[in-house]
């Protein structure tokens, strides 16, 4: 099917008849695009006619200028079966330029149907119907990509998608990842559910240019019904996922298997810290994200927030100095828009942020509303934290969101290929079992291969027009210096050198003089992340047998 998407002159999505004001959303939604430029990039929106007075098409802080009848036939357009199937997104994926959108007697654009959707989702919801933003957000990210997704990504934006047959939530995806990504996996109906996600786990494991899919585990509380290191993509994860991280640095997975039915995962990493204290920082009784309409008040949320801060401050694990900073990174994932070139409208600013979150703990400082910047800002603050419990460890500067079925005396590991730090929990026979990813502040930047980075230097996410995706780079602002290696990786080692590409601004091509590297010529991770090369800096390596 996908060779057909992509071949077709035009591709029709038929939304079935018109009913509930249908084709009244379908003008609407039309007429919102044609006054609407979007920077697909950045998710920057600007005036389409700079001459046009009429500011309401752009005033993200309240709904857009339609009534509330027009927002009722959105509301009922949005809802409609074809948006929650998970096949249709290599039909509109894979013929993006060539679709069009067709309900009753009524068509538009598919790309005029997506920048309508993305200033919705930018934009403050109506007061009714109640539930206006989750249907919204159910349809954004088949609305709003633009690039080619990574395996793990799409997995979790699919999680929500329907499916008869839940092995699809794996072949109904492979279409749109790119070659490497695809594992070398062929549908095959013959193994059951568990047999496809275990093979899954266990081809990415030993597929060295491919980020180990590891933190899509997720501990949940009764029996397991498979290995706690294969995800179950069957169900949505509770926790959203943290992107962008880099906790393994440009290194590699280093895995074998063992065990009656290779059941036990071997992965190799450093202990970087344990669990000695958590604290719960929402409700059990508060509503998943997803269920915005259930939400409790923004007060309530400001309550929460207040009440983490006092917790992190009565331990005095940080300095007094350092606190708003290190809980903002960790509250937010250290998701800013300065940490992408070009900045991203998704995130908020840093300085901007951390204002305001102090204005808002500060219990001497008076808020007498709740703006349109500060919803913004508890919106992340209570999607981050859901699912998620608030952890000391033992190290005081390193402090961070775990899974909330964790535990003290948990282990915090960083592992080679292995972008998020895992919280794992040892057993009394020496495996450990998989609870999932964590934020740690001091652990995402490889810091628990390499020390720190180096305060003049970052790492940020490039835009490349060429390739029009995203690529790691290190700037150093002050001299202006930009590089696709780490500043803390000394000289190559023996007998290793940068091959020549077309692409090397954008990362390095790695090649041995006289060997393969485990079958591969050319290698994008760093041999100076390999384990021998690890413990010649003197790092502390283990292997970690998950089950």
């Amino acid at each position: 099917m996908d060779d057909i998407y992509q071949s077709a002159e035009k591709v029709v999505i038929w939304l079935g008849p018109e009913e509930d004001g249908s084709n009244t959303a379908i003008e609407a939604l039309d007429r919102l695009a044609s006054k609407l430029v979007v920077d697909w990039v950045g998710h920057g929106i600007t005036a389409a006619l700079p001459q046009d007075t009429n500011t309401d098409w752009l005033d993200l802080g309240k709904p857009a200028p339609f009534t509330d009848d027009i927002y009722q036939s959105f509301y009922c357009l949005f809802k409609r079966s074809w948006f929650g199937r998970l096949w249709i997104w290599q039909e509109v994926l894979l013929a993006t330029d060539a679709a069009e959108v067709s309900c009753g007697d009524s068509t538009m654009t598919w790309t005029s149907f997506a920048k309508a959707v993305l200033s919705l989702g930018y934009r403050t919801p109506p007061p009714v119907p109640q539930d206006f933003s989750e249907v919204l957000f159910r349809i954004w990210p088949l609305c709003t990509t633009r690039h080619e997704y990574r395996l793990r990504e799409l997995l979790y934006e699919t999680r929500f998608a329907q499916c008869s047959d839940q092995r699809d939530r794996v072949y109904g995806i492979l279409s749109l990842v790119e070659e490497r990504e695809r594992l070398g996996i062929r549908p095959d109906y013959n193994k059951s559910v568990r047999d496809v996600y275990h093979d899954v786990m266990v081809r990415n494991s030993f597929v060295k240019e491919v980020r180990s899919l590891l933190p899509c585990c997720e501990l949940r509380d009764g029996t397991q019904a498979m290995a706690s290191w294969i995800p179950d993509w069957s169900v949505p994860r509770r926790c959203i996922d943290i992107w962008e991280s880099r906790a393994c640095g440009q290194s590699s997975t280093k895995a074998r298997l063992s065990g009656n039915g290779n059941n036990v995962l071997h992965l190799v990493g450093v202990r970087a810290t344990h669990v000695i204290r958590r604290f719960e920082i929402l409700p059990d009784t508060w509503a998943n994200p997803t269920q915005r309409h259930q939400w409790p008040s923004m007060w309530a949320i400001r309550g929460a927030m207040k009440k983490l801060v006092a917790a992190v401050q009565e331990a005095q694990l940080l300095p007094r100095v350092q606190q708003a900073e290190v809980i903002c990174r960790v509250l937010f994932l250290n998701q800013f828009s300065e940490r992408w070139e070009p900045k991203h409208e998704r995130f908020p600013r840093f300085e901007a942020t951390i204002k305001r979150f102090l204005e808002l703990t500060d219990s001497e400082h008076e808020v007498l509303d709740i703006t349109i910047n500060d919803k913004e800002l508890l919106d992340d603050f209570y999607s981050h934290a859901y699912g998620r419990a608030f952890i000391f460890t033992a190290k005081p500067n390193m402090i961070g969101l775990a899974p909330d079925t964790c535990r003290e005396n948990d282990c915090i590991a960083s592992l080679l290929g292995c972008d998020s730090p895992m919280v794992l929990r040892p057993t009394a026979d020496g495996y450990y079992t998989v609870v999932g990813e964590c934020y740690v502040h001091g652990l995402m930047e490889g810091e628990g291969f390499l020390g720190p980075l180096s305060a003049h230097w970052e790492r940020i996410v490039r835009y490349d027009e060429g390739t029009g995706s995203w690529y790691d780079v290190y700037v150093e602002r002050k001299r202006g210096i930009y590089q696709v290696e780490d500043p803390r990786l000394g000289p190559l080692p023996n007998d290793w050198y940068r091959e020549e590409h077309p692409k090397q601004h954008l990362y390095t091509n790695y090649r041995h003089r006289t060997r393969d590297v485990e079958g591969f010529t050319s290698y994008t991770c760093d041999p100076r992340m390999l384990p021998e090369s690890l413990r010649e800096r003197g790092v502390a390596l283990q292997e970690f047998a998950l089950i």
